[in-house]
């Protein structure tokens, strides 16, 4: 399976359809280069309110009634696109409609029309206390053609308990959409996406928003690098890097994954971090504090 993960930046468009006409010419790109699965970051969506010019306007709560405004039409995009050119594709994330209110929602997108959603599970303090959002409430394992995908959105990545979930209900990869300000924050989740896929022995996938945006404070500066991380184990890269982009230069990075190879290294790998995870169970119920000094 060739896999498209992408580092990009928003942009203002004067219109729908010049929007559209951008995304359209990057998932015939990827196409172009054989990937099956295309994989757009959290916040790419924020484009549905980038339409006009700038007005000065930084208040979140405007940006965030915007998106949820152009969900559904967002979300329809990306299924048509997912079912003209015969691939999945992970839609950039952005706020949706919630049964408790507004969400950070992404959309997976399979060739047959029919899609498949997951909300951010625990959201940024900037998410809580100047966007207003509401957590999702529950995981969510879609059955695909190309295997059993789950996505966790930037900051959930960094929970393990969120991706152990998702393994544990028989996910093969996890795509990780993140959208980060400064380095130490793209540092966190990069190193998350790493850490999940040796706990996990399985294949992470990150996706970041770059670049800046100017007139939109919710996205104004991202930075990010792409990459593809798996187990390193036998056959498998010794570094865990299946591929990865340039930090900051928007693009695709693309790479042909074995999801077999590496769901092997969990029943004969160098290490069994899969199967040896509940172990720890009865080793964290009894702490003992002992004084030095």
């Amino acid at each position: 399976m060739k896999i498209a993960t992408a580092a990009y930046q928003p942009e203002w468009h004067p219109d729908w359809a010049a929007m559209v006409a951008k995304l359209d010419a990057w998932v015939t790109d990827a196409v172009a280069q054989g990937a099956e699965l295309l994989v757009f970051p959290e916040y790419a969506g924020v484009e549905v309110a980038l339409i006009g010019a700038p007005d000065g306007n930084g208040d979140p709560v405007r940006w965030r009634d915007a998106m949820v405004r152009a969900a559904d039409r967002w979300a329809t995009l990306h299924r048509d696109l997912a079912m003209r050119h015969g691939v999945t594709i992970l839609a950039g994330s952005l706020n949706a409609a919630g049964p408790d209110g507004p969400v950070n929602r992404a959309t997976l997108c399979a060739p047959s029309g029919a899609t498949g959603t997951q909300d951010k599970m625990i959201l940024t303090p900037y998410e809580r206390q100047n966007m207003g959002l509401t957590a999702g409430a529950a995981l969510q394992v879609c059955d695909t053609p190309l295997g059993r995908v789950s996505v966790l959105i930037c900051y959930d990545s960094e929970f393990p308990l969120l991706a152990r979930a998702l393994l544990q209900a028989g996910a093969d990869m996890i795509l990780v959409p993140s959208c980060t300000e400064q380095p130490a924050g793209q540092t966190r989740v990069r190193q998350s996406a790493r850490a999940r896929a040796i706990e996990g022995q399985c294949l992470v996938v990150q996706s970041p928003l770059v670049g800046r945006v100017p007139g939109c404070d919710i996205v104004d500066t991202n930075t990010g690098r792409a990459g593809l991380f798996c187990p390193p184990d036998y056959g498998l890269p010794s570094d865990g890097i299946i591929a990865q982009g340039d930090t900051n230069q928007p693009g695709w990075t693309i790479a042909d994954v074995d999801l077999a190879h590496i769901g092997r290294a969990r029943n004969s790998g160098q290490v069994g971090n899969f199967a040896h995870w509940p172990e720890q169970d009865g080793r964290i119920k009894s702490v003992t504090s002992v004084s030095l000094r």
